[in-house]
């Protein structure tokens, strides 16, 4: 119980700190005076390559016996991150930084995920819920910070209490369970193709929407840059409750109409985005996206625990960053792309949703991949 709250914990107060970055994009734009293509395009592929090192932490992870040492050093390198952000004089100096924070970022959720499911899939659950409530509060949190005192140079305070933390964790009484030394077998991650699947198209369109969110809030529309965080952090509460329901509705109604009825939504609620430019419409609109996008974020975790059993990390690093990485991959030449047209890059997003939904849950056969193992 003691880990697995520690890992509840853990995943809100590390999301907090990389959940930062999108809404600062106006802020680094004029800042560094840089192109929208340049700064959505190098956040996004950053991610993506931070994202697919988790199949190797997730490897790793599955045989460290000692999981508090590696959550100490992940905090400890956060923290680093965070403060060397607000030291940055140019746009390479912050993108490094960045790059610092979510590879701790990367390495800790499959550890995370690990941890919290050894107890059950709803400590898996929970475990998301948190992480997606520390996002919620970081981008209300950095552009209250940015409009309250026109920068980010005192962020080495708050890293500086990361820092801190992952000196004290090494000292908390907790049972973490230990490392594996079975071998596994290359052809065990064939199971979990649907999920890869299903989370890279989910990935590529989250990265897209908010991403190129705050931008059309502020660039496209005119509103302030603490309207874009309040979208942000409102989406993401909401996609706080939407990660429980959505376990809940995996044992509901299945993995293809869940796909179907998440897809769907996304598909709707992106091209109202783009339709409307009355702030309420678009408030409403993101909620509703990310209440869809996030149905299916802890439920395909708990997919992919449910179907390597024993290889808890390892099926969490492919549902989570490897699946993540290629769809952000997508995101970030996407961007390159279309960045300077933000209507444009977030409307796409509705039809490629919509195909995705018709094909995962109606006409394709990933149905009996589900719940094989």
């Amino acid at each position: 119980m003691a880990s697995s709250f520690l890992a509840i914990v853990s995943h809100f107060l590390l999301d907090f700190l990389v959940s930062f970055f999108n809404p600062l994009v106006p802020y680094m734009i004029d800042r560094f005076s840089i192109q929208v293509r340049v700064i959505t395009s190098f956040l996004t592929l950053s991610a993506a390559i931070a994202s697919l090192l988790q199949i190797v932490f997730g490897y790793v992870f599955d045989r460290v016996r000692n999981k508090k040492v590696a959550l100490s050093i992940v905090y400890f390198t956060q923290g680093i991150g965070i403060s060397l952000l607000g030291f940055s004089t140019n746009f390479w100096m912050a993108l490094m930084s960045i790059f610092l924070v979510r590879i701790a970022n990367s390495a800790f959720h499959p550890l995370g995920a690990a941890i919290a499911g050894e107890r059950s899939g709803s400590d898996v659950a929970f475990f998301s819920i948190a992480g997606t409530l520390g996002a919620a509060f970081g981008p209300i949190f950095i552009t209250m910070y940015v409009s309250r005192f026109g920068g980010i140079a005192h962020l080495w305070l708050l890293g500086l209490v990361f820092v801190l933390l992952g000196i004290l964790i090494r000292k908390v009484p907790t049972t973490m369970g230990t490392g594996l030394k079975e071998r596994g077998r290359l052809r065990e991650l064939f199971v979990l193709l649907p999920i890869l699947a299903v989370v890279t198209v989910r990935s590529f369109a989250t990265s897209i929407v908010h991403t190129f969110t705050p931008v059309l809030i502020t660039r496209v529309h005119g509103y302030s840059i603490k309207l874009s965080g309040l979208a942000l952090t409102l989406g993401m509460l909401v996609g706080a409750v939407s990660n429980y329901v959505g376990v809940l509705l995996l044992r509901k109604i299945g993995a293809k109409r869940q796909d179907l009825v998440a897809f769907a939504g996304m598909s709707l609620s992106s091209l109202l985005l783009v339709l409307w430019s009355d702030f309420r419409v678009l408030i409403f609109s993101f909620l509703v996206f990310d209440f869809c996008a996030f149905l299916l974020m802890s439920a395909n975790v708990v997919q992919a625990q449910e179907m390597l059993p024993h290889r808890k990390a390892l099926a969490s690093s492919v549902a989570m960053g490897f699946a993540w990485a290629i769809g952000d991959f997508l995101a970030s030449g996407y961007s390159a792309l279309l960045g300077n047209n933000v209507k444009l890059a977030i409307g796409l997003v509705s039809p490629i949703s919509l195909l995705a939904g018709l094909y995962f849950g109606v006409f394709g056969r990933f149905g009996e991949w589900y719940n094989k193992v």
